[in-house]
């Protein structure tokens, strides 16, 4: 089995306050067989261990993938980093034993038969629209690889792919499509029922049927509510190989590690409700002494914090 590298790129913080991170590589080494080392280019959390670090700004405003284009450039400059290398962002886990490098470089349809009103729903789309229409022009095909999976790059081609466009110019173009159509065109698979994705709040029992038997999951900021951060704490709840020991907890995992605690302390979790809860009519209530009644009001107060946090 050829061990090759996996690349991750970020900012500088996300909505969850880099969780997403912590869960996809969880995933990573729960699930993905083949790996080398861990780079990440950008903004590292003080949490991390165990990878390789190259601090990179984001320059280029409103063109977020021309600001990825331009990390990923970076890293294929490194001697060290293996000849191909996995793609994934921090909104992706790998559900399902998967080897590195055999992962396919999925598309999800050929652009052109998109209706326009597909690319007038997200400032995004209409980055993809603007890489359709370049593909167009340069005669390439035209195929959707920007579609939420993981993707093997080779870091020689990927400068070759990428310099064809002027990618830094206005809102850019979408990184992987353009990629994608120079390095592989029309041989490319189509995406099947190899990935789904949380997009928008579920219950915990959607989740479940939602989610079984997949290989890849993405989420966005959309799906990422307190019931799926709940379904996260518990499918990954170890910390990997990548983790430090932390100091101070993120404030859901703070509040649904006392939740999950065969314990649950009442004084320790009156405590997380003055720390993070808002009512004060509520804090002065659960100051006196414990009673089963006020024990029910603040386990029930700090379930629906996790929706706050």
């Amino acid at each position: 089995m050829k061990a090759i590298d996996v690349v991750y790129v970020l900012g500088t913080g996300t909505a969850w306050h880099n969780n997403e991170i912590r869960f996809s590589l969880r995933a990573l080494e729960k699930n993905l067989k083949g790996f080398r080392k861990i780079w990440i280019v950008g903004t590292k959390p003080e949490w991390i261990k165990n990878v390789n670090h190259i601090p990179f700004q984001d320059e280029l405003k409103q063109n977020a993938d021309g600001n990825i284009a331009r990390k990923v450039l970076r890293v294929c400059q490194e001697k060290d980093l293996t000849a191909q290398f996995l793609f994934i962002n921090d909104d992706h886990l790998v559900m399902k034993e998967t080897v590195a490098a055999e992962v396919p470089p999925f598309h999800k349809g050929d652009l052109t038969s998109f209706p326009e009103s597909y690319f007038q729903q997200s400032f995004w789309r209409g980055r993809l629209w603007r890489t359709k229409n370049i593909l167009q022009t340069k005669g390439l095909p035209t195929l959707h690889f920007d579609c939420h999976v993981p993707m093997v790059m080779d870091k020689k081609l990927f400068p070759e792919a990428i310099m064809q466009f002027d990618f830094e110019n206005n809102i850019g173009y979408t990184m992987k499509s353009m990629y994608g159509n120079v390095v592989h065109g029309n041989s490319a698979p189509r995406l099947k029922n190899e990935k789904v994705t949380v997009f928008k709040p579920m219950t915990a029992t959607q989740l479940t049927t939602h989610i079984k038997e997949c290989q890849f999951l993405a989420f966005n900021d959309g799906g990422l509510k307190a019931e799926f951060k709940i379904w996260l704490c518990r499918n990954f709840p170890g910390p990997s190989s990548f983790e430090k020991a932390s100091l101070q907890m993120d404030p859901f995992m703070e509040i649904f590690t006392w939740l999950n605690s065969p314990e649950r302390d009442f004084r320790t979790g009156c405590m997380l409700f003055d720390k993070y809860g808002r009512s004060k009519k509520i804090k002065k209530y659960l100051s006196k002494e414990a009673t089963r009644a006020r024990y029910m009001k603040l386990e029930h107060q700090l379930r629906e914090q996790l929706n706050y946090l």
